[in-house]
């Protein structure tokens, strides 16, 4: 089990680290070529609008592996120790929920597309693609929720243990 969560770990890292480099290499080349030859890269837009789906769904789920789910800490931290749990637990059901119904809408999106043959305009994708990727990433964040709900991180997340080494070296400096 540990094997797979590693692996599922890495091509969630590695999809946000390839969305958000491709947006802005896209964006640098887009504005490049606009402004130094006079030549606008029509489906560089369009394509850069789709990472940028994209990359905020895989990190939404990787959101939930950091256990930084969607919530309003201002009020929740007015509730009682009992109703915070019951408060955190209806966001994480609520987020499974919301995750699988965008799933599956997404998916008979791709259905439909499929069976019309759409192509995007601007860069020629087929559109069924498009929402194909984003099917399997709210499904993605769905599994991520659910992961969540059954397994909740313990302690500090890599990420977060990172950035307390760093900080406890600057504060040396």
């Amino acid at each position: 089990m540990r094997v797979l969560t590693a692996l599922l770990d890495n091509i969630e890292r590695y999809m946000i680290i390839l969305c958000m480099l491709l947006i802005v290499v896209l964006v640098f080349l887009g504005v490049l070529s606009r402004f130094i030859f006079h030549y606008s890269i029509a489906w560089s837009e369009e394509l850069v609008r789709y990472l940028f789906i994209w990359g905020g769904l895989f990190g939404a789920a990787a959101g939930f592996r950091y256990g930084k789910h969607s919530g309003v800490p201002l009020i929740v931290e007015k509730l009682s120790p009992r109703m915070q749990r019951l408060s955190a637990w209806s966001v994480v059901i609520g987020s499974v929920g919301y995750c699988g119904f965008m799933a599956l809408q997404a998916y008979r999106g791709t259905l439909r597309a499929m069976g019309t043959g759409q192509i995007s305009s601007g860069t020629g994708i087929p559109v069924w693609t498009v929402n194909l990727i984003m099917a399997l990433a709210f499904t993605w964040c769905a599994i991520r929720a659910a992961q969540y709900f059954f397994a909740p991180p313990q302690g500090k997340s890599e990420l977060e243990e990172e950035l307390d080494a760093q900080n406890s070296v600057n504060s040396d400096k």
